[in-house]
């Protein structure tokens, strides 16, 4: 019964040169030519495209008989007529030639998603379900744009006690993920007159968001402890945009000094942090590090998400956001749309609540612990001369290899075996790189496969 309702995008002209039936027929002929009508579809029973046409049922019956004869559309007796198979002539322009042939991946060392399989999809249904039961109906309406209220109060609890946030549920806003945080956050450190940036590098390399709002970017470099604050200091800047917890992608983290030295420079100059807390959740041989935030709630701007603890695909984000830039923040997200899906954010609130979301992040740690071991253990066997840093938390290591290879030639070469990595030199904004470091994700790769991979990167390297 379904294919009888189908409806088709047909214009008669009444008053045109054609026929009726000579409309209908060409406006058909050229649908199926052009491919926008697909081969075995199912079309509209003669009654029911009578009825949606307002003609008369012999015009479409005579029609669908001369497409039938044509070798258009397939027609039998008691049975809806269907687009025939090779029916569909893609004009010239529209043909593309056939993409080059890649080899198969079969290690995806490339860093920046979680173990997408492990995604709690029970859970998850069951959040879901629980979550639109509760639901009000003004609930699935245009309110709650900055955030719905119970996801809002549940962060403000879940980051209290686990990441030391200090913080009420009005200071957070709901974003569609980092990048969408990042933006607003930009737009409002202009609001506020600030125009110098400090950024890490290595770090992020899509900064486009902050010199598109005319944010001057000032490249500070990171080492072992961080990024280096003293720097800040020295070039007046008015805010900084850090990763202090897990410095990504080096691994490091801020030592405390830093840390106070930082928090000193905000004080003084009035100015902001924005604290990307991207994946702070998965840590394995250090004691947990409270967010910069919980020191200097007025001066730090913390951005966390779901991304790595949950997955990318969800686009669910948050900031926790200073009395001085709440309304900036929320008045650019009004320019901008009515806010993200109120269903997961009412969905993800219930997960966080019941326990479920600390119940998933625990059983995540021990995957994720095993297979940064396996990680170390390949490398200890098939390359013991690289070094391994930034590893003690988050979902990928830096392996430092012993000498400058040519990158280019070095991805080409994995790439035909099989495996793909991320290179630090492409997080690198400015000077020497030093030696050939890769950037190893282990969070979507098993045991073995790991220790398969470590081993054919030791092949290929030995060839180079």
């Amino acid at each position: 019964m379904t294919s009888r309702r189908t409806e088709l995008l047909i214009g008669l002209d009444r008053d045109g040169p054609l026929t009726l039936r000579g409309q209908i027929e060409q406006q058909l002929r050229d649908a199926i030519r052009l491919g926008s009508l697909k081969p075995g579809l199912a079309l509209p029973s003669s009654r029911e495209l009578a009825r949606q046409l307002d003609v008369s049922r012999p015009l479409i019956s005579e029609a669908y008989e001369q497409l039938a004869a044509e070798g258009f559309i397939t027609v039998r007796q008691g049975a809806v007529p269907v687009v025939a198979p090779m029916a569909a002539t893609a004009p010239p322009q529209a043909q593309t030639a056939a993409p080059a042939a890649t080899p198969t991946l079969r290690y995806d060392f490339r860093i920046g998603t979680p173990d997408l399989t492990s995604f709690p999809k029970a859970q998850w249904l069951k959040a879901t379900g629980k979550a639109l039961a509760a639901m009000e109906p003004a609930d699935f309406g245009y309110a709650g744009r900055h955030g719905v209220p119970v996801l809002r109060h549940a962060l403000a609890d879940y980051l209290g006690r686990v990441r030391g946030i200090v913080t009420s549920p009005d200071q957070i806003v709901i974003t569609g993920g980092f990048e969408q945080a990042r933006s607003l956050v930009a737009k409002a450190l202009r609001r506020a007159d600030i125009t110098r940036i400090a950024v890490e590098d290595p770090g992020y390399t899509n900064l486009t968001p902050l010199s598109a709002v005319g944010l001057n970017l000032v490249r500070i470099p990171v080492d072992d402890a961080g990024v280096d604050v003293a720097q800040v200091v020295e070039q007046r800047v008015e805010a900084a945009l850090l990763t202090p917890t897990h410095q990504y992608p080096t691994g490091a983290q801020l030592s405390g000094e830093r840390r106070h030295q930082l928090l000193g420079w905000l004080r003084q100059c009035g100015g902001f942090a924005v604290e990307d807390d991207y994946d702070a959740e998965f840590r394995y041989d250090r004691k947990p590090v409270a967010a910069l935030q919980g020191l200097d709630p007025d001066t730090v701007v913390y951005a966390g998400t779901a991304s790595k603890t949950l997955a990318p695909g969800l686009r669910l984000g948050w900031l926790v956001l200073p009395p001085r830039l709440l309304g900036f923040v929320h008045e650019e997200q009004r320019l901008q749309d009515y806010g993200i899906s109120r269903i997961e954010q009412h969905a993800l609130a219930v997960l966080i609540t019941s326990g479920d979301y600390d119940r998933h992040l625990r059983r995540m740690r021990l995957i994720y612990r095993k297979r940064r071991q396996a990680l170390i253990t390949a490398l200890a066997e098939f390359a013991p001369q690289a070094v391994v840093a930034g590893i003690s938390a988050g979902l990928h290591a830096s392996i430092i290899l012993p000498a400058r290879y040519d990158e280019a030639e070095l991805a080409a070469v994995a790439a035909r075996r099989g495996l793909a990595f991320t290179y630090m030199s492409r997080h690198t904004l400015g000077g020497d790189v030093g030696p050939t470091t890769l950037l190893v994700g282990y969070s979507k790769v098993s045991e073995a496969s790991i220790h398969a991979g470590i081993r054919t990167l030791a092949a290929v390297l030995s060839t180079l």
